[in-house]
This record gives C-alpha cells, structure tokens and sequence, in this order.
C-alpha cells in the first residue's frame, strides 16, 4: 500500500511539472507567434495594397490619367467604389487582415459612399486646394515613387481621405496609424509599389503633392 502511493505521488508530481513546462513553453512561444502572425498580416496587406494600386493606375488609365478626385458629398462616388470594378472579385483587398475593424468581420459596406469601411485611407491632396471637391491629380505629372496614394487609418476611423491639413495637429497624426504592424505601417505610393516603412523612416512629407500635379 505504501509503494502504490509513493508511485501515485510521484506521478501527480510528474503531471505538475508537465504542466509547469507546457506553461512557461508558452509564455516564451508566444511573443515568437504572435510576431509571426503580424508579419503574415503586413505582408498579406501589402499585398491587397499593390492589387488597389493596380486598381488606382487602370482607373487613370481609363479617365485621362486622372486619380480619383477628393469628394466630400456621399451623393458621389468615393474611391472605394470609383475601383471596384477594376477589382472585380478581388472587392476583399478592401479587408486587411489583422484589422479587427475590416467590414468582413464588421459586416458594414466596403462601398458605402458616407463612411469609409476600408481598411486603407487615400491621399486627399488638400495641400493643394483645401477641401475643395474639384482638385484633380494627373498620375503622369507625378514623381509617382515618392508620393504616398494608400495609407493605414487608425483603428475605427471612417474618414476616406488622409487630409494633411485637417484636424488640430493634421491627419497624418490624428487619423493615420504610424504603427499599424509593429514599429511602422504599409503605404501605396502613386506608381504601383507598396512598402513597409517604419515610424522612423515615415515621414508627413510624403502625402504633399506638388501643384505641378494638378490637373488645370
């Protein structure tokens, strides 16, 4: 009787220690998984961004080399929709993984015309004409590697456009997430590529777009 329960014993103490290891395993597991699972989400968005991208240069191509222009009435169509059917089946770019408000798992309208349920915020150009709705943007005029079309708005926003002159300390602070994957955010620059580009390299800079730009 004595043996049986020394062996019950050190069994129980073998089940602890079993458990203790599975657990701090899993404390130091963690950080590596969840670093691993943002990389797959920033890269995966980075993808997304380069198909609208693709969007953005066949809807130019299409209207006079024109970008879509900055609209504030809901009554016309807001960038979103202005692409969608250069995407086709491929409306879910609009949803970027890890972010826990896309409108896949919102189910909100990724084509809503008064709120935008996007995961990307657009370049709004209002450093050439305030909040005007009748500033064009020509993409053959642009030095289109240098200037930001796509951004990350911060989690819950709804605005469509990245106006670097809104708000009390602009757009690019107050509605851009700088650290949307880590240490930096992706981007959609006006030729076609996307890039991660840490906090440290961003800079506000980037959405100004030069009056040379404009479409008279």
């Amino acid at each position: 009787m004595k043996s049986h329960r020394q062996q019950r014993g050190i069994s129980m103490v073998e089940v602890l220690a079993a458990i203790a290891i599975i657990v701090i395993l899993a404390a130091l597991l963690f950080p590596a998984t969840k670093f691993v699972l943002g990389k797959n989400n920033q890269t995966a968005a980075l993808v997304q961004m380069r198909q609208i991208g693709v969007a953005f240069t066949l809807y130019a191509g299409e209207n006079d080399f024109r970008l879509p222009n900055r609209q504030k009435d809901s009554s016309f169509d807001k960038w979103p929709r202005l692409l969608a059917k250069y995407l086709g089946d491929d409306i879910r770019v609009y949803a970027a993984p890890g972010d826990p408000n896309n409108y896949l798992n919102l189910g909100t309208d990724p084509l809503d015309n008064s709120h935008n349920h996007t995961s990307f915020i657009m370049n709004g150009y209002n450093d050439l004409g305030g909040f005007t709705d009748d500033v064009e943007v020509r993409l053959t005029r642009m030095d289109a590697s240098d200037v930001i079309l796509l951004g990350t708005p911060r989690s819950g926003s709804t605005h469509f456009y990245m106006d670097m002159l809104e708000g009390k300390t602009g757009n690019h602070l107050d509605v851009l997430n700088l650290a949307a994957y880590g240490d930096g955010s992706n981007y959609l620059f006006a030729d076609g590529s996307a890039r991660f580009i840490t906090k440290h390299d961003y800079h506000p800079e980037m959405w100004l777009v030069d009056k040379s730009f404009q479409v008279p």
